[in-house]
Parts: structure tokens; C-alpha cells; sequence
């Protein structure tokens, strides 16, 4: 199957899961998972600039459609998108551009998958309740860090039983 086709049904299968299952796991108003975050840390790198930032827009565009707060998954994704390049080399200092281009998550191993993936979806989750709120209290950090780490725990269940190759 073809890297776009994985793509694609990847971002439809975590459309499905945020709209029929993450109500069901949720816990509270403290924490609620969204996996989503997954697409945009998990998209190539060697797709290009444009194209690759217009996936990305338009993915979050569905999800403000489908998932109001309108404008919040589409700004809290773009961010993602933008630094994930520069916190993989900060995690990797030394990475070619030719391994850049070739970087994917089911190359990983699970300590680098939690390195890269968990500051990612903390970062997602720092603007997306924030702005949702609109407040930054203890309050909303702890309701932050604690609904990072549970998404993460669902990002990291995807990432171990579909995405990691054995």
C-alpha cells in the first residue's frame, strides 16, 4: 500500500477514534485524550514544504469542522507541524538531511518515539486548552500535562500495535 494511502487512513481512523471512542475514555473534564496529534508529529518529512503544510491546514480545518472549537485544532496542529523538524534535531544533532527525509515513526524504537512524541503532544495541548479556555491557571496546566500524558499513552498504544515495524 502506498505511503499516501497509509497517511490517509491513518488520519481517518484518528478522526474516528476522537469522535466515537474519545468520549468513551475520557475522564472528566481533566482528561481527554487526543491522539490526533499523532498525524501531524507522524507526517513525512520528504513531502514537500507546500503540499505538506496544506495537508496539514486541512486536516485541522476537518477537525475544527467536526470537532469545534473552530480555529483551535487547526492553530494547536500547525505548531506541531512547524517545530517537530527542529525538536528531532535537537533530539538528534547530528541527523543528515538525507536521514531527515527519510525519518518516520515506524523506525523508531519506543524510548525515541516517547523522546520525540510526548514534548510534541504536550506542546499541542499547552495551546490547544489554553486557547480553549482561555486562561492559563493551575487549573488548566495540570488539566495540560495530565491530558498529554493520556493522549500520549493512546498514541503510544497506535504507535506500538500499527505503526512500528517489528
Amino acid at each position: 500500500m502506498s505511503e499516501g494511502w497509509v497517511w490517509f487512513l491513518l488520519a481517518a481512523g484518528l478522526v474516528i477514534f476522537q469522535g466515537l471512542l474519545a468520549p468513551a475514555v475520557a475522564i472528566g473534564e481533566t482528561l481527554w485524550p487526543l491522539p490526533i496529534v499523532l498525524f501531524w508529529i507522524g507526517m513525512p518529512f520528504r513531502w514537500g514544504g507546500v503540499q505538506a503544510l496544506a495537508l496539514a491546514a486541512l486536516y485541522g480545518f476537518v477537525l475544527d469542522l467536526i470537532f469545534p472549537p473552530l480555529g483551535l485544532h487547526t492553530f494547536s496542529g500547525l505548531w506541531v507541524w512547524a517545530v517537530r523538524k527542529t525538536w528531532l534535531h535537537v533530539l538528534n544533532p547530528r541527523l543528515s538531511p538525507e536521514k531527515e527525509e527519510t525519518f518516520s515513526l515506524d523506525g523508531l524504537d519506543s524510548p525515541f518515539f516517547f523522546a520525540y512524541a510526548f514534548p510534541l503532544t504536550l506542546w499541542h495541548h499547552a495551546w490547544y486548552f489554553s486557547l480553549a479556555k482561555w486562561r492559563l491557571d493551575y487549573e488548566v496546566l495540570w488539566a495540560v500535562f495530565l491530558s498529554a500524558a493520556y493522549t500520549f499513552l493512546w498514541e503510544w498504544i497506535i504507535f506500538e500495535v500499527i505503526l512500528r515495524r517489528r
